[in-house]
């Protein structure tokens, strides 16, 4: 029997096909477009590449969760909803880290359908869960399977701290989809998978619940048009930067809070602890006075800031000290999402 026969089986006959029909209209296409730019000695070509991954809306107001991957180069975001509605969103906050973001969009269909972040705390291992998400352009397919672990890393800054492990197959496309439990809640947005082969092969991982609640609304920063990766001490301490740790700067989106500053994006890719990223962009090793490593200050003194304010960073650039003032634009409030209910 398959995994989603025996989940019908447990839930009853029709709690499966209820369950899609109740959540579906909440899931929605994220597509991405970027400037792109190859040089060559003699030819320089530019173009715009699309990306695509999923997202879930959360809060009436507009406000779409979806991986960080997915949206931290866009220079142009479009969400699509299941009745063919589409809309203009950006970037409201975003955790590289984490892999998440938060966008507002410009407009929900009438009918948009408000999923419920879900309390991921109460997952264990072995609890049926089900993905919606957009596999290779395949939009609005359902997998189905269960909790394979909870993982909780040492090493901050390089991946998600806490991840949900599942059988839930996830596939390019489905980035940024949620997971929902058996209550229709969402309780994990997918983010990655470990595969030899390109595809799925049951090794899949999504960011908890818990993690996109605290990040995205709870403690949300302001997004300043720059994709960040934090760099713990061990990882400084192979590239020999003298500093505990810092933020690298990755990407630098053109027009940007950050770009009008002058923040210096990186230029070349690497692997880094089995992680891909972008080296050669300046490594901020002070916020505001804050050493960068004493990360949950500096969470609280940006979360103070209010639009206009100066934001100081001190960065290494090139192995040299350099100071960058970036002016916080007006940006928009994040609103307060209910609690779960306890079960």
């Amino acid at each position: 029997m398959t995994t989603l026969a025996l989940l019908a089986l447990a839930l009853g006959p029709a709690a499966l096909p209820e369950l899609f029909e109740k959540v579906d209209p909440s899931v929605v296409a994220v597509a991405a477009g970027a400037r792109t730019e190859v040089k060559t000695e003699n030819v320089r070509m530019s173009g715009i590449t699309v990306s695509t991954g999923s997202g879930v809306l959360v809060h009436a107001q507009g406000y779409v969760v979806t991986a960080a991957h997915v949206v931290d180069d866009a220079e142009a975001i479009e969400v699509y909803w299941r009745d063919g509605f589409s809309a203009s969103a950006r970037v409201v906050s975003l955790s590289r880290t984490e892999d998440l973001a938060l966008l507002k969009v410009e407009q929900t269909p009438k009918k948009a359908v408000v999923a419920t972040l879900g309390d991921s705390g109460a997952l264990k291992v072995g609890q049926r869960v089900f993905a919606i998400g957009m596999p290779y352009g395949l939009v609005h397919s359902l997998t189905v399977g269960v909790v394979s672990g909870l993982r909780t890393s040492p090493r901050k800054g390089l991946q998600p701290q806490h991840l949900v492990q599942t059988d839930v197959a996830i596939n390019q496309g489905n980035s940024g989809g949620p997971i929902f439990n058996e209550q229709g809640e969402v309780v994990g947005i997918a983010s990655f998978m470990l595969s030899k082969s390109g595809g799925s092969v049951g090794l899949n991982f999504a960011v908890p619940s818990n993690t996109v609640r605290t990040r995205l609304f709870d403690e949300a920063l302001p997004y300043l048009g720059v994709t960040l990766r934090f760099i713990p001490k061990d990882i400084a301490e192979l590239f020999n930067w003298p500093v505990e740790g810092g933020f690298l700067v990755e990407a630098v989106l053109p027009g940007s809070a950050a770009a009008e500053a002058g923040l210096r994006a990186g230029e070349a890719d690497a692997v880094v602890a089995g992680n891909e990223v972008k080296l050669g962009g300046d490594l901020i090793v002070k916020v505001n006075g804050l050493d960068a490593w004493e990360t949950a200050q500096v969470a609280a003194a940006l979360r103070a800031l209010k639009p206009g304010d100066t934001l100081r960073y001190h960065v290494l650039r090139k192995g040299q000290p350099e100071v960058v003032d970036v002016k916080l634009p007006e940006g928009l409030a994040v609103p307060t999402l209910p609690r779960p209910p306890k079960r």
